[in-house]
């Protein structure tokens, strides 16, 4: 999947739903994110809502667990096509169940959370942890429900998303994914440790800094993206050739072409 429909996907998951909020979103030009949003729409991971709006399509996955008595996700999810907002409990969630099971939207047939898939222990069956994981198509989600916002943050669950958010990392390939975690309005994504507030649409380029923490720079553009890459790459060269580089601060985030003479300069100050 290329860089632009990256794009176009992060901007629905985060709320944009009509073609206007995803242009107004990314800032792509009405052509680009069109063909971004056909190209989705073919592939079926991309679909039409009752209501208009667009939403993601992910394929169904076997699940080898039951719900039991959680609906944890009905309460923390979107499902635009019934009215529901996010940490709002549905309106046809009962007790007994989902009173319109049989004719509930796509979104929900579809919706299988990490627990079930069988890709977590017992310790987050998300009734009781207050939290529900799901993949999306680039992403692992970390919904937390609002009433113990923190709860992302104790063990035994941290040290857990650190370890998947590596994972993401270091798969590499179209397999590879971040980890975000969505408190309410807050957004954070997860690099081993280190926790990255507000992650752009754009993508972060990163840098590790030690097995599980990272330097980061959050890009405010995709050529901005692009700038970040080539300086991470340009210090990777140079850690090859020298055993070191220095590596700028998070502040130092808008860097120009070219990269290496401002690198030895950074690593030679560091070095006095």
């Amino acid at each position: 999947m290329d860089q632009v429909t990256l794009l176009v996907v992060r901007a629905i998951e985060s709320g944009a739903t009509t073609t206007k909020s995803i242009i107004d979103a990314t800032g792509l030009s009405r052509l680009k994110a069109e063909r971004a949003l056909q190209s989705l729409e073919k592939q079926k991971l991309l679909f039409r809502e009752g209501q208009g709006s667009w939403a993601l399509g992910i394929p169904v996955t076997p699940t080898v667990r039951s719900c039991g008595s959680c609906s944890l996700c009905c309460k923390v999810l979107e499902v635009m096509d019934v009215g529901k907002p996010v940490n709002q409990v549905c309106k046809y969630s009962t007790s007994g169940g989902c009173t319109i099971y049989n004719e509930r939207p796509r979104m929900c047939r579809s919706f299988s959370c990490a627990w079930l898939q069988g890709h977590v222990d017992d310790d987050w069956f998300p009734e009781a942890a207050g939290i529900v994981l799901h993949f999306s198509l680039d992403a692992l989600n970390v919904q937390v429900d609002i009433e113990n916002p923190d709860r992302w943050r104790e063990e035994p669950y941290f040290s857990k998303l650190c370890e998947l958010s590596l994972r993401g990392i270091r798969v590499g390939g179209s397999r590879s994914y971040a980890t975000l975690v969505i408190v309410g309005d807050q957004k954070f994504m997860l690099l081993g440790r280190t926790i990255v507030p507000e992650p752009t649409l754009f993508g972060t380029a990163f840098f590790p800094l030690g097995n599980d923490t990272f330097r980061y720079w959050k890009a405010q553009s995709l050529e901005h993206l692009q700038r970040l890459g080539e300086r991470v790459a340009e210090i990777q060269r140079i850690q090859h050739e020298f055993g070191h580089c220095a590596v700028p601060d998070n502040d130092d985030d808008d860097p120009h072409a070219p990269y290496r003479p401002a690198l030895l300069e950074l690593t030679k100050q560091m070095r006095v």
